[in-house]
């Protein structure tokens, strides 16, 4: 059931002008004692501590989930609390993964229409951080849906196809320089948010106008005008917006409200339902109950949402402690930087540990719903549980964010190595 389509350029290119887009957003309530990091004195770029104190933190969160769900598939279970955890399903299903989907495609429906609503000759600099805004406001909600990536956005290839990282800059600029053919657009390495993010931020700020109405001056881009990247950034917003339509249908299933979301996902030929025919939604609720349902048993569908190796809680904590942030920091990978265009990479990381905390609190407020994994271990009085989970989730928000922003700066002084010179690339006209 995965398809990676290849759409057609000129079709899509057809029909738009050229626009332009860029900052920052809050999002839902969030009570966390340390919201993000601010950029400090030089000696703290030095201090590996901060680093290793984040990876160590995201690390304590795979144990913890891994512990908790072990709790669950060894238990037992009663009738009554088989219940209480189908309970738990449809609550994650209805208050935090379809409103996340639900507001992310919202998110990317408004970057696209301040994109199209501009010109390359009449765009203005409060235009262009509105676009900013717009994309942060989605980054966010992406990021806050990673500890759900099981189903629709594994199954489709929506993960890889618009968060695929780091950007081939390599290939975008012989897209420029060259022309691109429909195939390239198969390479998830030049879509997404991520080449959204190489046209529309530089140095941690939105572009400036008279750029954009010029020429880049990035390395190897100076040729490279502001009205093709532009042009572009029109393109690959509507593919974005298109697979996060797909995202929310295909685990909300078809409503009167989301009529016209599904009509473009039709149209664009996007699978959108299980193999057996279920939305994401019903086919979690579902498990060892729908005989259609992919998850057999109650327990396999936890096990799937807290730590299964690909999609679940522990899978996201996982990445962010040893490839997001390790990559980088402590195997000097300094291209392997998420967000680093924009300096939203500690921002990133946090919202990956924030969709953990909302799947275990069920709830997108950092608050906990009754009908949530913190409440089920309340009600079988293993509170030791609760606590040790919602300390490593807190922790690791908190020690991501002490860490130094601009990360891509304090992975560079870490290493001696500039980010734009870490990648060995050629320049092809």
């Amino acid at each position: 059931m995965k398809k990676l389509l290849i759409f057609s350029l000129a079709a899509l290119m057809g029909t738009m002008t050229f626009t332009s887009c860029g900052d920052d957003k809050t999002g839902p309530d969030n009570p966390d004692p340390d919201p993000g990091s601010t950029i400090v004195d030089d000696t703290k770029y030095k201090d590996k501590s901060y680093g290793n104190n984040a990876i160590d933190a995201c690390a304590n969160v795979v144990t913890q989930f891994e512990n908790a769900n072990n709790v669950i598939a060894q238990a037992s279970l009663t009738t009554e609390q088989e219940n209480y955890l189908y309970q738990v399903l449809q609550n994650l299903v209805k208050n935090v993964i379809v409103p996340t989907y639900t507001d992310l495609a919202d998110d990317v429906e408004d970057l696209e229409k301040t994109l199209n609503g501009l010109t390359v000759n009449t765009i203005t600099q409060t235009q262009i951080n509105k676009a900013c805004e717009d994309f942060k406001a989605a980054r966010l909600n992406w990021e806050r849906s990673e500890a759900f990536l099981m189903g629709a956005a594994s199954d489709f290839d929506v993960d890889p196809t618009i968060d695929s990282w780091p950007l081939n800059r390599s290939l975008l600029l012989n897209y420029f320089n060259n022309g691109m053919s429909d195939e390239m657009l198969d390479d998830a390495t030049i879509l997404g948010f991520h080449a959204l993010e190489f046209i529309l931020f530089r140095n941690g700020q939105p572009r400036k106008v008279a750029e954009l109405q010029s020429n880049d001056t990035y390395k190897g881009f100076e040729k490279i005008s502001g009205a093709k990247e532009l042009a572009y950034a029109q393109t690959i917003c509507t593919l974005l917006k298109q697979r996060c339509y797909q995202l929310q249908v295909a685990w909300e299933g078809e409503t009167a409200a989301n009529a016209s979301r599904v009509a473009v996902v039709k149209a664009a030929g996007l699978d959108y339902v299980t193999e057996n025919g279920l939305n994401y939604g019903e086919n979690l609720i579902g498990a060892g109950k729908d005989n259609k349902s992919t998850f057999k048993t109650l327990k396999a569908a936890i096990a799937q949402v807290l730590s299964n190796d690909e999609g679940s809680c522990v899978a996201i904590a996982n990445e962010v402690g040893t490839a997001k942030i390790a990559n980088p920091f402590s195997a000097g990978d300094i291209s392997y930087v998420e967000s680093p265009y924009s300096y939203n990479s500690i921002t990133d990381f946090q919202d990956n540990i924030r969709s953990i905390r909302n799947v275990w609190f069920g709830s997108t407020n950092g608050s906990a719903a009754s009908n949530s994994f913190n409440g089920f271990f309340a009600s079988v009085n293993q509170a030791n549980v609760n606590t040790n989970v919602v300390n490593a989730f807190n922790t690791a928000i908190s020690n991501i964010g002490s860490m130094p922003a601009p990360f891509v700066k304090y992975c560079s002084t870490i290493w001696g190595i500039e980010f734009i010179d870490d990648e060995d690339w050629d320049v092809e006209e």
